[in-house]
């Protein structure tokens, strides 16, 4: 691999990019790409069970016909 002087003027695409990169770097970024995803849907999950579980949970406050002994 060739390395660049960087400028910052220089824009670099990553279309640019992928093909400069070794096969153990390619397969590298693949598999942190597929954790990130892996990771962004199991939290995505966990956060709808919470929901589902706030929004079927009872209620804290008094009712609004509270029981009367007579």
């Amino acid at each position: 691999m060739v390395s660049r002087p960087f400028s910052p003027e220089t824009q670099v695409t990553p279309i640019q990019v992928w093909p400069a990169l070794s096969h153990d770097l390619r397969t590298r970024v693949i598999g942190l790409l597929a954790q990130l995803a892996l990771n962004v849907v199991a939290a995505h999950a966990g956060n709808e069970d919470t929901a589902k579980e706030v929004a079927h949970a009872d209620p804290t406050s008094t009712p609004k016909n509270p029981f009367r002994p007579s």
